[in-house]
């Protein structure tokens, strides 16, 4: 019998790291280190005591600089680097599930996140403030979230609504930072690390991950590498959900130095491979069985360089300059079957970003401005290759189609400040503004045009810029110690995108449309207001925010007509124009309390409502009311927690016009968009049903040594293998069944 090679690797890896541990037994234990870094040299006990909704005092997202929490009016979920591993999540959209104002749906290797409604490139995505959203990103759910290794991921830091002051285009529903491990510095030289492994039942994953920290005073590293082979998950009474697979690798660096207690130089490395990434959807609509859908690569590397001094004197007490480069190369495939002919295409997609940026922050007083330039460059470039098969004769053909997206550049300069200040000591105010102006210079070739289709090249050749002003306000009052009233007033855009501007072809989610050029597009732009309260005591954290945003010159979808794609067929052709327009009203909650010692009894809750108001129907991608509660328990001891929560949302009953085509919501997303042949609606309404799951969680440290230790978890989600269908989850014949996950941490 054959030894899977994933069980051979990880086998190897534990046996490695007992005399790795015990080689470095007598050195001694380093200190522990800040909560914003990883304690990959110190064991992270997954028994401490620390609630989901904990936030830690020091966050750097809603600011650009280190902030404390109760200093922002803004709304803020974080992940801590415990909550990552208790819920050991196979992606890093799935670590964001139960958490308070994001409705993270398992899509498989998609991962779209939707906070206030907002989805896509409507949510920017950012790598330790390196922006992931570009100028090619499209409008809905992408797999952009995904591509990063797990075991590099430190903590999250999510802004519910605009970040547009501090990051510019795309922050209208939020702001989410996935903020890596960092090597950290010590009085004494240390070095260690950690091993997990993990294998998950539903998927039959296998992930491993390898840390290495080595610190002195001047001088720290740290790097890793994780793999991890997901197979296709299983769903209560559908077994196997073919296909839903993937492969991946990836690893980080990060190497500091400090030539001066006050100046610390930071070099960074972060890249992901996903190879063989499978789709669920559209995938039994070929008679010959084959996929539609398939991305045999996906690759994106980023390495950055920064350089941070702090205490400069009264005009500087944290100055920054930064550069980085991002590279990111996709190869995807659309493979449609027309009797007799068998068309393959396949889009060798590249993205390559240079971006630069300073930024300083003054404190005068009780005030602390902070305020800079940035910069970025994209060249974004794809090449289109056809291979054409006759099924009856068995000749083949290679042709290069047309209706690609034109290649070409897009730059964007910015400028913001932001400050706060404090008139009296209970009364904090913030305010913020940015310049943004964002150019595209596109460069068509005659073969982008997709003939007959009703545009030219002149469609295609574009040399624009966009100006764009964006400006946030808020407030905080101190009741007490304890109580905080808070309000916040922000506005938003998105810049148009080579996606918007240009897009030719079949999208992902319906089988009956594609898309035409649409040059004329301008930014779309919001403006939110919001208010809440907050509790923070050692017994009892809680917040409750309402908010209500309004969206303007929207891109909508027209209709266009009919649009002929060679090899591909006859579709619905959609246009886009900015005639759009709407609202999005919400409620946030979220509750930890610590009834007795050991004991937290935590939950959230999340409302959205969305209409477009231009056609009076609802909003696509507005969630149901969803939300979490749970109870933990924590030994005397701290060796061992255990942990049960229920994960619910209401039936989704307010289809957009949009949903109408969309395969999540037919009977089998595998047949494509909903019709009346032989794939009607899910559900007739297009209503999704409420569901409730049970996930329990337990983990306990087996062992510990002077600094080493060996934790174990385990993980049972959807506990009595509940049937159900999340929305907009377009991958989901039904959303995984029962899963069992079994995790070890060694450090050394």
């Amino acid at each position: 019998m054959s030894i899977p090679s994933s069980f051979r690797r990880t086998t190897l890896l534990f046996a490695l790291s007992f005399p790795i541990a015990h080689l470095f037994a007598a050195s001694p234990a380093p200190e522990a280190p800040p909560a914003t870094t990883p304690a990959s040299n110190t064991p992270i006990s997954p028994t401490a005591a620390v609630p989901p909704v904990t936030l830690p005092e020091v966050i750097v997202t809603a600011a650009r600089t280190g902030e404390s929490l109760w200093d922002t009016p803004d709304t803020v979920t974080l992940l801590d680097q415990e909550t990552i591993l208790r819920h050991q999540a196979q992606t890093p959209a799935d670590m964001l599930q139960e958490q308070p104002g994001v409705f993270a749906v398992s899509v498989a290797a998609q991962g779209s996140p939707i906070i206030r409604g907002q989805i896509g490139n409507r949510v920017l995505y950012l790598w330790d403030g390196v922006r992931i959203n570009n100028g090619s990103l499209f409008a809905g759910p992408n797999g952009y979230f995904n591509q990063f290794p797990l075991g590099a991921v430190d903590r999250m830091e999510v802004i519910m609504g605009s970040g547009a002051v501090q990051y510019g285009s795309d922050a209208i529903g939020g702001v989410i930072n996935i903020l890596p491990k960092k090597a950290t510095f010590t009085d004494k030289f240390t070095i260690g690390g950690d091993l997990d492994a993990r294998y998950s039942s539903n998927t039959d994953e296998h992930y491993e991950s390898f840390d290495l920290n080595i610190s002195g005073q001047r001088l720290a590293f740290a790097g890793g590498l994780t793999w991890q082979d997901v197979g296709n998950y299983h769903g209560p009474e559908f077994g196997a959900l073919s296909p839903t697979s993937y492969w991946g690798f990836g690893g980080y660096a990060d190497l500091a130095w400090q030539p001066f207690d006050n100046q610390t130089f930071r070099l960074s490395w972060i890249g992901n491979e996903r190879e063989d990434v499978s789709s669920y959807i559209q995938s039994k609509l070929n008679a010959n069985g084959i996929p539609r859908v398939y991305n045999p690569l996906e690759r994106r590397e980023i390495v950055k360089l920064d350089y941070t001094a702090t205490d400069l004197g009264a005009l500087s007490s944290e100055f920054k300059i930064y550069g980085y480069y991002q590279y990111y190369n996709q190869l995807s495939q659309r493979r449609i079957e027309n009797f007799p002919t068998f068309a393959n295409t396949t889009t060798d997609a590249t993205q390559s970003v240079l971006g630069v940026g300073i930024q300083n922050t003054t404190t005068w007083g009780q005030a602390h401005f902070t305020y800079g330039v940035d910069y970025r460059h994209e060249k974004l470039s794809s090449s289109l290759d056809q291979q054409l098969l006759n099924e009856a004769t068995g000749e083949s053909d290679d042709l290069m189609p047309s209706g690609k997206t034109p290649n070409g550049t897009y730059d964007v300069l910015g400028a913001f400040l932001s400050g706060e200040v404090r008139p009296v000591q209970p009364w904090l105010l913030t305010a913020g503004i940015r310049y943004e102006n964002t150019h595209i210079d596109s460069h068509p070739l005659d073969t982008d045009v997709i003939p007959n289709a009703g545009y030219t090249i002149d469609s295609l050749s574009l040399n624009r810029s966009w100006n764009s002003v964006t400006w946030d306000a808020g407030t905080i009052v101190s009741v007490t110690r304890s109580w905080d009233l808070v309000a916040n007033v922000s506005t938003a855009f998105r810049a148009p995108t080579y996606s918007d501007l240009f897009s030719s072809g079949t999208p992902v989610f319906s089988s009956k449309t594609a898309s035409i050029p649409s040059p004329t597009v301008d930014p779309e732009k919001s403006i939110t207001y919001e208010v809440g309260t907050r509790y923070h005591s050692d017994r009892v954290t809680a917040s409750l925010t309402a908010y209500t945003e309004q969206l303007y010159d929207t891109v909508q979808t027209i209709d266009a007509g009919t649009v002929t794609i060679p090899g591909q067929g006859t579709f619905i052709a959609s246009g886009r124009n900015n005639s759009g327009a709407g609202y999005v009203r919400g409620v946030e909650f979220s509750l930890a309390v610590h009834p007795a010692k050991g004991w937290t009894v935590f939950g959230n809750g999340t409302y959205t409502f969305g209409q477009d108001t231009s056609n009076d129907v609802p909003l696509r991608f507005i969630p149901p009311f969803y939300g979490t509660a749970g109870i933990r328990y924590e030994s005397p001891s701290k060796r061992w927690w255990v942990e049960a929560s229920e994960y619910m949302a209401a039936t989704f009953h307010r289809p957009a016009p949009q949903d109408l085509l969309d395969a999540g919501f037919s009977k089998d997303p595998a047949f494509g968009s909903p019709n009346t042949t032989n794939n009607p609606p899910y559900r007739d309404d297009f209503s999704i049903p409420a569901f409730a799951i049970t996930n329990l969680r337990a983990g306990a440290r087996l062992w510990e040594h002077e600094g080493r230790a060996l934790d174990v978890m385990l993980t049972l989600n959807n506990l009595f293998d509940h049937k159900y269908r999340e929305v907009y989850a377009q991958q989901e014949l039904v959303a995984p069944g029962l899963g069992v996950s079994v995790g070890a941490r060694l450090t050394f």
